[in-house]
C-alpha cells in the first residue's frame, strides 16, 4: 500500500483551488498530460497586471498529483506571471515528500505551469 505524507493527505482530502475559473479576458488556461496515460493537469489563472490573482486546477491521477496541483496553485497565487516561467517541480516534490517513482508526474505538472507562463507572457 502506498504511503502518503500528512501534507499529501491534507491536500488530497481538502484540495485548494479545485475547478476551473470561468472564461474571461483576464483568465488564461493551459493543460499537459492525458487521462489515457494516467496523469493530466489543467490550470487556469486570473491575471491582474503582471500578477496572478487566482488559480484553479483540474487534475487526473494519483493522490500525489491532486495534492501537488493543490499545493502549487496555493503557492503561486500572488506571484508575478514571470514566476510561472521559472517554476520547478522540485519544491513541491520535497514539500509533499513525493517518492522518486512518482516524480515523473511532477514534470507533467511543470509542463502545464510552463504552458501557462507562455500564454500569460504573450503581449496582449
Amino acid at each position: 500500500m502506498a504511503r502518503y505524507s500528512p501534507l499529501v493527505i491534507d491536500h488530497f482530502d481538502r484540495p485548494r483551488n479545485s475547478g476551473r475559473l470561468p472564461a474571461a479576458p483576464d483568465v488564461i488556461e493551459a493543460s499537459a498530460g492525458s487521462v489515457a496515460q494516467g496523469t493530466s493537469f489543467h490550470l487556469s489563472a486570473r491575471l491582474s497586471g503582471e500578477s496572478i490573482m487566482a488559480m484553479q486546477f483540474e487534475a487526473y491521477g494519483c493522490p500525489h498529483c491532486i495534492a501537488a496541483a493543490s499545493w502549487t496553485t496555493e503557492h503561486l497565487v500572488g506571484s508575478p506571471i514571470e514566476a510561472l516561467a521559472r517554476w520547478d517541480w522540485r519544491p513541491v516534490a520535497q514539500a509533499l515528500e513525493i517518492p522518486a517513482e512518482k516524480r515523473g508526474r511532477m514534470l507533467i505538472l511543470q509542463d502545464a505551469v510552463k504552458c501557462l507562463a507562455e500564454i500569460g507572457l504573450q503581449p496582449p
